[in-house]
């Protein structure tokens, strides 16, 4: 509050507007710095504000305390402890398959909050000891990020990644030709983290569900980089499955090479 009976907000953040299905979202996400917690004004100094000064001094603290966290609670650092050691030792040469990481846990714990916190740490991490673009002159994108919804199939979760990169070929191609040109970006762009977000929404024992579980396989051989699951029963829904079926039989090669990780309550 300056002596004219106003307040300055300062440097807050917009980050409302932002989607972290896009590198830009992902980006402004990732690298923003912390929040400015604004001044706590005395009763008689905030009675004095001006009219528009109030509003905004008001819209200043909604902000703040809906942006709170995420918090660091045991539950979160021990999974993101977990996290580097997995996401660390899977630095190794690109002809070998790299192990995938599952989240499950039930709703409402900050799964999905913990991981992209992890995530962020990560994209800021790889920023700072290789640069914001690569050797080639592409931006460097550590991390991407991809949601799931009930009807995936392979297109869909290739175009999904296309779609984070803004690829120009992300509305007309084959599946093999969305494939290859994610692999492309992952590539241009030294991809090392990629974050598949509401696993459960994938129907599993359904035909999509196999083909995707193939493609993850395809994926974890082909692209190097570490995929990170976050779901609500995945164990239940099949991503586990061991038995004599075909289709379990495929899905426990998914399974195999993920380690499950929860998240306790608080």
């Amino acid at each position: 509050m300056n002596n004219e009976g106003t307040w300055t907000p300062g440097d807050a953040h917009r980050l409302d507007a932002l989607t972290l299905s896009r590198k830009e979202g992902w980006a402004a996400f990732a690298e923003a710095g912390p929040r400015s917690q604004p001044e706590l004004l005395p009763r008689g100094q905030y009675v004095a504000l001006g009219e528009s000064a109030r509003a905004e001094y008001d819209r200043a603290r909604r902000i703040w305390h809906a942006n709170l966290g995420p918090l660091r609670t045991p539950q979160l650092a021990d999974l993101h402890e977990d996290l580097w050691d997995i996401v660390d030792s899977n630095q190794h040469d690109g002809d070998k398959a790299k192990g995938a990481v599952a989240v499950d846990a039930f709703p409402g714990l900050g799964k999905t909050t913990a991981v992209l916190a992890f995530a962020r740490d990560f994209h800021r991490r790889e920023i700072a000891e290789g640069g914001a673009f690569t050797a080639g002159g592409h931006e460097r994108l550590p991390v991407c990020r991809v949601g799931l919804t009930g009807n995936t199939g392979m297109k869909d979760f290739n175009r999904a990644m296309l779609e984070f990169f803004g690829h120009p070929g992300r509305t007309i191609g084959t599946t093999a030709q969305f494939a290859q040109r994610a692999l492309d970006c992952v590539l241009s762009c030294d991809v090392k983290l990629l974050v598949v977000d509401d696993l459960h929404f994938l129907r599993w024992r359904a035909t999509g569900g196999v083909e995707v579980s193939n493609h993850f396989k395809y994926v974890a051989n082909e692209f190097p980089v570490t995929l990170l699951f976050v779901g609500v029963g995945l164990a239940k829904r099949g991503l586990f499955a061991e038995g004599e079926s075909y289709d379990n039989a495929v899905l426990a090669q998914t399974g195999r090479r993920t380690t499950r990780l929860d998240m306790g309550s608080f």
